[in-house]
């Protein structure tokens, strides 16, 4: 019983609130369910011994693993997610096309590491828009800063254009997904300032408008 109770405390102290109480449990249950498909997946069978041991292991998991708590809300709206999804597809095939180009032309690409300074002060825009960054073909996440909100990117391509468009680019997948998901009181408070942020193999060219 001391154990699980050290366990507990240390839930709360990361998680900065009281352990899921009688109100609280619904969030722990939507995430104890979705570990438990992971499981499922992971086994590729859903017989009662394998849905057993997922829960099992989820909730194992949960206590040994807590995450800091998460807030956020959102309103989807339709006709701005479709123009998201129509420009994303769009960046898809042209980048696509592209990196075909570079696989077949004689000069190799000049490739740059730069970071990216966000606007959101949100973690999930920040996720989303890392997801949708890696997504496009050219472009890699190489670590995600959250205290600082920036993406460090690796370029194929730097000569197809500047970092400041290409830091600009991102910055317009953001704001997409943000006009997207609508605008609230978490997506709208702007990170504080922060010094410039240096890639791994050069400084970052331009600066926010």
């Amino acid at each position: 019983m001391t154990g699980v109770r050290r366990l507990r405390q240390r839930a709360e102290a990361i998680r900065g609130e009281p352990a899921p109480g009688s109100s609280r449990w619904r969030p722990y249950l939507l995430t104890l369910g979705f570990l438990v498909l992971v499981w499922m997946a992971l086994w590729g069978s859903a017989s009662l011994i394998v849905i057993l041991l997922g829960v099992l292991v989820g909730a194992v998991v949960l206590l040994l693993f807590p995450l800091p708590q998460m807030y956020f809300s959102f309103g989807l709206h339709p006709w701005r997610t479709l123009v998201l999804i129509g420009r994303f597809l769009g960046d898809v095939v042209v980048a696509s096309v592209h990196v075909a180009w570079l696989a077949v032309r004689p000069r190799p690409p000049h490739s740059e590491t730069t970071v990216v300074q966000l606007e959101s002060d949100s973690d999930l825009l920040q996720a989303l828009t890392a997801l949708a960054v890696s997504l496009v073909p050219g472009s890699l996440i190489i670590e995600i800063d959250p205290r600082r909100r920036t993406l460090m990117i690796h370029v194929l391509d730097a000569d197809q254009k500047t970092m400041a468009e290409f830091h600009e680019q991102v910055r317009d997948q953001e704001r997409r997904i943000r006009a997207a998901l609508g605008r609230d009181e978490t997506t709208d408070r702007a990170p504080e300032p922060r010094p410039a942020a240096t890639g791994r193999s050069g400084t970052e060219k331009g600066s926010r408008r």
